[in-house]
């Protein structure tokens, strides 16, 4: 099982540092070549293949293995929290955020933002995706060091369980 998950981790974070798709094979032309992000020209075929140089943030490697954890985040009704992870810039995240049992997805503020340290009174924010509690799996690069992570409100009547699935290079925050 571990086996198949890292298997499973570095292939889609190695699909999504390359935009979704590998360098194309070796054709005839290299109009029919598909272009590779970050680069602005087709190499020339060397004993049959092109060798394209490495766009930055396609590999980040890290000292240590990536870790797992599986969170549920009581949301209490009418109240609202964050759950935070510190992230180095570069570092990746494959994650799953389900709601358990919320009744409608509406009911939810739910907002995937990153922030630096403020220096000066002054600090880098940007929210990666706002929604209202559908849930949502992705893959994640931080920009930057700094506090990445969920703000979660339950705007609802009842009770909400946010189970958060996450895997990657990061280290939950101290509560």
């Amino acid at each position: 099982m571990t086996y198949c998950v890292t298997a499973a981790l570095a292939a889609v974070l190695l699909l999504s540092a390359c935009g979704g798709s590998a360098p194309a094979p070796a054709a005839e032309t290299p109009a029919t070549v598909a272009p590779v992000a970050g680069v602005a020209t087709v190499p020339p075929a060397v004993d049959g293949w092109r060798e394209y140089p490495l766009p930055e943030r396609v590999v980040s490697i890290r000292p240590g293995k990536w870790r797992t954890d599986v969170i549920d985040v009581p949301v209490p009704m009418g109240k609202g929290l964050e759950y935070k992870l510190t992230m180095r810039k570069g570092d990746g995240l494959v994650y799953t955020v389900t709601y358990g049992e919320l009744e409608h997805a509406g009911l939810m503020v739910v907002e995937f933002h990153g922030h630096t340290e403020q220096v000066d009174g002054v600090g880098d924010l940007m929210y990666y995706s706002k929604g209202g509690g559908s849930e949502q799996s992705g893959v994640f690069t931080a920009p930057w060091d700094g506090i990445h992570g969920w703000y979660l409100k339950n705007d609802g009547d009842k009770d909400v369980v946010v189970k958060l699935e996450l895997a990657g290079f990061y280290e939950p925050q101290a509560k």
